[in-house]
């Protein structure tokens, strides 16, 4: 994709048109405050970006649509975007033709016919952008993303505050989110992810998103589940207090589902008495107070159960240390005819080591006491399983004797006045029929199939990510910014920059990294705006020689905003173009040399736009210009601008 003519329409129909040539330099000269800066914010703006990012003023006050005509490998596309309505800072709307050989398009036939997702998919896969998608690293909070024509438009474009700045290497780096997306999105355009891998990257994503939901589907259903045990255990700890089950109903969940079915349809016996319905509800006070002393005493046992384990651990880490230190007596050899010289030194001693002998004897103790723990091992995990198994056990009996309480309590609060234990039953036996409508008898069927669905999701994870190989990712990244950072060194010396050793692009950090005598540096320690653009500039162009060269779907442009501006200091260097000092002069004329022989070398794959204050009498200069905006000469013309008057 290369830029042919930015095209801007008035509400009275009128067209600017500022054309492009594709392949080669093109070079938008002029003074300042005439509206070269805008360019770029409109290019940004027709191909997709969502805000409008140039200032307040004539531009847009007046142009009611902007617009670009682009050549495609296959055709052209015409792409318009209406200006945002007053008050609002940003709009989706935007108008795509395609077609071969296409004139900028009446004002009276524009129409919106699409929005920016539409316009940035359609030409994105034009220009070969395929389906991909880079996975956020596990634990992120950052969704995976799909590398599109917007993240390409990243690396096509350089502002007048980025292309100066120390700090920012990429287009938009400083916006929220915007280097995350650089970062994930640079290897796909690099060719490092080829097109299997980000399929089976989608493919893995989607993969990790079906366990997600199955896992989360298994977790509320053994909540829900825990739920209705204790629900059931409750009503019938209920139904026995109020005498509609006998005391020694137990049994499964089913088991109780249907005792409850029966106390539902099956007239009441003989009610309970007022003394007996006080002592089995004491009673079930009782056996909640004894669960929660058994719950309490467990817990203990847990607890000291740990505690031994870990002072254990502690133990075994010692001991294997001692016996490490006791493995150098090998060194030593059995043959010791003097226990009171030092085996090292031979110097006499008043108190004697131990013998060899005593200390191998050593070793081989502490070796069995490590065996023994290490045999001792899986006992100690099955006692802890034992233990919590009961805790659960037991805080499960409990919520069921708290829930028969408060249920019983509940009963009674909501009677109101019902006194008699019949009535009771009654009214209890309506709260059993109105949960058995809610909730049906379920066994442990629904649950394994939930856990069957959760193991075939993991399976099907893990053969993914068997497939994927980060390292040769890392490696093949590696590999292509070498590439770059031999053209970036390259031209570093060409345009005489400061630290111009073994320069490369640093992707964790989205800077520019080169070595020098004390050690690696990155662009912000590296002194001068010069230098901070020349290192802009051969970046970008040493990416682009590279997408060009491997065929990479990335735009074949780029463009850039006042490039030279840290060699136009003054009103009336700006208004020549040319810069007053002799340094000044070659160093702006090594910049536009660079660009003029990488276009090139490229042509006709590689389009430089510069919009600069650069005007530099050489031929080549001047047959690369397109616009000189001086004398009066602006973006917007006078004849518009007489509107405002």
């Amino acid at each position: 994709m290369q830029l042919l003519a930015i095209i801007l329409y008035n509400a009275a129909g009128e067209q600017r048109i500022i054309r492009f040539n594709p392949g080669a330099l093109n070079i938008v000269t002029g003074i300042s405050a005439t509206g070269k800066s805008a360019l770029l914010d409109i290019v940004d703006f027709c191909l997709g970006r969502k805000t409008l990012t140039m200032a307040v003023g004539p531009i847009s006050d007046l142009v009611d649509w902007y617009a670009v005509i682009v050549q495609l490998p296959n055709g052209q596309a015409f792409i318009a975007r209406p200006a945002a309505r007053h008050g609002a800072a940003s709009t989706r709307l935007a108008m795509l033709e395609l077609g071969n050989d296409l004139a900028p398009i009446p004002f009276d036939h524009l129409e919106t016919n699409a929005d920016i997702g539409s316009v940035r998919e359609q030409l994105g896969r034009r220009i070969g952008i395929d389906e991909n998608e880079h996975e956020a690293r596990e634990g992120s909070l950052r969704n995976g993303l799909e590398a599109n024509l917007g993240h390409a438009m990243l690396f096509c474009l350089q502002g007048q505050g980025e292309i100066a700045n120390r700090s920012l290497l990429f287009h938009r780096q400083g916006e929220t989110g915007i280097a995350d997306a650089i970062r994930d999105t640079l290897p796909y355009f690099l060719g490092a992810v080829p097109l299997e891998q980000g399929l089976l990257r989608q493919r893995l994503s989607e993969a990790r998103r079906e366990l997600r939901r199955a896992e989360a589907d298994l977790q509320r259903a053994r909540m829900v589940d825990e739920d209705v045990e204790v629900q059931i255990r409750g009503l019938v700890n209920e139904a026995i207090t109020l005498g509609l089950l006998p005391s020694d109903t137990e049994g499964g969940r089913t088991q109780l589902h249907q005792a409850l079915e029966q106390v539902a349809v099956t007239e009441p016996a003989q009610p309970v008495g007022d003394d007996e319905f006080v002592i089995r509800r004491s009673e079930l006070e009782s056996r909640r107070s004894d669960l929660r002393d058994r719950l309490r005493a467990v817990g203990e046992a847990i607890a000291l159960f740990n505690k031994l384990r870990a002072g254990g651990d502690e133990f075994g880490v010692a001991v294997a240390q001692q016996i490490s230190r006791l493995k150098s007596i090998d060194l030593l050899g059995t043959d010791r005819s003097d226990d009171e010289a030092c085996p090292i030194c031979g110097s006499h001693l008043e108190d004697k080591d131990p013998t060899v002998d005593e200390l191998r004897q050593q070793a081989i103790e502490l070796q069995a006491q490590l065996r023994s723990m290490d045999v001792a091992l899986p006992a100690r995990r099955a006692a802890a399983g034992r233990l919590q198994g009961e805790a659960d056990s037991l805080r499960q009996e409990l919520r069921g004797v708290d829930a028969a309480v408060n249920g019983l309590d509940a009963d009674l609060e909501s009677a109101g006045s019902i006194t008699r234990h019949d009535e009771r039953q009654l009214f209890f036996r309506g709260r059993v029929r109105q949960y058995l409508s809610m909730v049906e008898d379920s066994d442990t069927k629904a649950l394994h199939e939930l856990v069957q669905r959760v193991t075939v999701r993991g399976l099907a994870v893990a053969d993914i990510e068997s497939r994927l190989d980060p390292d040769e990712e890392r490696e093949q990244i590696a590999w292509r910014l070498d590439i770059v950072a031999n053209d970036m060194t390259r031209w570093a010396g060409r345009l005489d920059l400061e630290h111009r050793e073994n320069v490369r692009i640093d992707l964790r950090r989205l800077t520019i990294v080169t070595d020098t005598s004390t050690g690696p540096v990155p662009l912000f320690r590296i002194g001068s705006a010069e230098n901070w653009v020349g290192y802009h500039l051969i970046s970008h162009l040493a990416l682009h020689r590279y997408f060009i060269s491997k065929s990479r779907p990335v735009p074949h442009f780029l463009m850039l905003d006042q490039p030279t501006q840290a060699y136009y200091p003054s009103d009336v260097e700006q208004e020549g173009g040319v810069p007053a000092s002799d340094d000044d002069r070659q160093a702006v004329q090594r910049l536009y040399e660079l660009m003029r022989d990488v276009a090139h070398e490229l042509a006709p794959s590689m389009q430089i736009i510069a919009c600069d204050h650069a005007n530099l009498p050489e031929d080549w200069f001047q047959e690369s210009v397109v616009a000189n905006w001086r004398d009066g000469e602006k973006l917007i013309p006078e004849s518009w601008l007489n509107q405002l008057r």
